[in-house]
């Protein structure tokens, strides 16, 4: 026991360590990252949950939360697809698969995709829009690797190729995201406790032709010159979240489920967590959860800048025996835009 709570807390002083290398740098960073993709939750138990069931969450669903997760899988093989329907016509599609090899752990493939819609496309010269339209494509692929450690430690890291594709401009960057859950702290078979440290990584940079401009000097016979415009680098989003969850369970027919996280970030406040769910026979449950951000302010028109609060949803499972069905809905509330809706279909073979 206590060779495995060091191992665990060696392995949460690493993490630490690199978060601050991470941040050390950046000062206020508030509003300057970029890779917003890689930001949005994904699966609609986790977002019912409030993102704050990082220590726990087992599977498929892991994946953003925890990737130590994954390798608490009872199944053999997952699929997973989600689909969030956001702000405006924006939407959230989500896909993974993922697997146990025997004596090696687990692995995953995962695609997050965003759609925007036709947008109508302006420039200097037309800005009520030239009659063309246009679509960005911003899309984040991720491979994990999780495994126990042993019979309470998991870990796990995920490697992203995150690609933003706008008009005639694009970028890419790799980030990583490394995870640990600890199950069973001073022998409470319900407590776990998890460290996540999201998005590390380097700069992003746009390049492409849509950088060239045509620029003539005044009073010259000099033909126009092309000038490319070099655009600034931005960072990714890194954050480090500490979490804890306890989980009760009463007659074998309900259980309970308590968790908290506090997530420390370079680009924006700093948020607190808490989420409940409720399970009656491993077949429905319900959940809620709330969301602080550290400095509750409003913005220059009065609006609050933090715009999540809670979150509720619900689930079934259904299982055949060769496979097993699970179907979850989210709804999580923002303070200006409308909600947002979330389906997700999970199954285990």
């Amino acid at each position: 026991m206590r060779t495995t709570l060091s191992s665990f807390l060696a392995v949460v002083l690493a993490l630490v360590l690199l978060s601050a290398t991470a941040t050390a740098e950046g000062g206020d960073r508030t509003g300057t990252a970029g890779a917003p993709q890689l930001l949005i939750p994904v699966g609609a138990r986790g977002i019912a949950l409030g993102s704050a069931y990082s220590a726990g969450i087992s599977g498929l669903n892991a994946i953003y939360y925890n990737p130590a997760g994954l390798s608490a899988s009872r199944n053999s093989a997952e699929a997973t697809f989600s689909h969030m329907q956001s702000f405006g016509d924006m939407g959230v599609d989500y896909a993974a698969v993922g697997a146990q090899f025997q004596g090696f752990g687990h692995l995953a493939l995962s695609i997050k995709s965003l759609s925007f819609g036709d947008i109508d496309l302006t420039d200097e010269r037309n800005p009520d829009g030239t009659g063309a339209t246009w679509s960005p494509t911003f899309v984040a692929i991720g491979l994990t690797y999780s495994r126990a450690l042993t019979d309470r430690i998991r870990a796990g890291v995920t490697a992203h190729l995150v690609s933003e594709d706008l008009y005639r401009v694009s970028a890419s960057a790799a980030a990583f995201d490394i995870g640990v859950q600890y199950q069973g702290l001073a022998g409470m078979r319900g407590l776990s406790l998890g460290v996540t440290l999201r998005h590390l990584g380097g700069n992003m940079q746009y390049e492409g032709p849509g950088l060239a401009r045509s620029a003539e000097e005044l009073g010259s016979k000099r033909d126009a010159q092309l000038l490319r415009i070099e655009s600034a680098g931005f960072s990714m989003p890194t954050s480090l979240e500490l979490s804890a969850s306890y989980t009760q369970s009463f007659q074998d027919l309900h259980a309970l489920t308590i968790a908290g996280a506090f997530e420390n970030n370079n680009f924006l406040n700093d948020q607190y967590r808490v989420g409940v769910e409720y399970g009656f026979r491993n077949f429905f449950f319900l959940r809620g959860s709330y969301n602080l951000s550290g400095a509750q302010y409003d913005d220059a028109f009065g609006d609050a800048a933090y715009q999540y609060g809670a979150a509720f949803g619900a689930g079934v499972n259904f299982d055949t025996g060769d496979l097993e069905i699970g179907v979850d809905y989210a709804y999580r509330d923002m303070a200006v835009f409308d909600g947002n809706h979330v389906i997700t279909v999970n199954l285990g073979f």
